[in-house]
């Protein structure tokens, strides 16, 4: 008994031995990185992607949060020129909270194919998207669309085809005209809706 008494002594340390350590809450306007994406802190327990880490992968997806300082702050942008001539990109899957996809965000990635913008996005920056000849496949699975900037969807495939929610067809179809979208390209209900 005295040895196995002796053995716990060892095994549990006094909790007066144990150091309290407390994470702070990442400040406004502070600046994180992970080992995909560089972040900057929008609101409290918010964040926007700044930019990718590396600028060779093919395919990326937006996280719906990320962890900082041991709290977990939403993803909810992406900011002005974050993927900027990123040629490499061929998909991008903007994650479940992002509103916000910035001014010239995704110009000049002459590779991207396929985009599917997620369920709370609200606004789409000017030239978001500009002269992607290749994007064929857009997905917009949000119904809270109100903007879309001067030039986001110009340059892109002519034959690109793009899938929105039955309800806002319409809605969306003169929202993307005004934005700089070809008149061939075909926008067709999502068939989730």
């Amino acid at each position: 008994n005295e040895a196995i008494a002796a053995l716990q002594k060892k095994q549990d340390p006094p909790i007066k031995d144990i150091p309290v350590v407390e994470s702070k809450l990442p400040a406004v306007n502070s600046i994180y990185k992970d080992k995909n994406f560089v972040y900057k802190v929008t609101k409290n327990l918010e964040t926007a992607i700044v930019r990718p880490v590396q600028k060779t992968r093919t395919k990326v997806s937006i996280p719906k949060a990320v962890k900082i300082n041991g709290y977990t702050l939403k993803v909810t942008g992406i900011q002005k020129n974050a993927f900027k001539n990123n040629t490499k990109l061929k998909t991008v899957n903007c994650g479940s909270n992002v509103t916000s996809i910035g001014a010239c965000a995704f110009m000049g990635c002459k590779n991207l194919e396929k985009v599917v913008i997620g369920a709370k996005v609200i606004s789409i920056g000017a030239k978001a998207f500009y002269k992607n000849k290749k994007l064929k496949t857009l997905t917009i699975k949000t119904t809270k669309l109100k903007k879309a900037g001067k030039g986001a969807f110009k340059g892109i495939s002519p034959r690109a085809f793009i899938k929105v929610p039955r309800k806002n067809i319409q809605k969306y179809r003169r929202l993307l005209k005004k934005s700089g979208l070809s008149k061939t390209v075909k926008i067709k209900n999502l068939n989730f809706i």
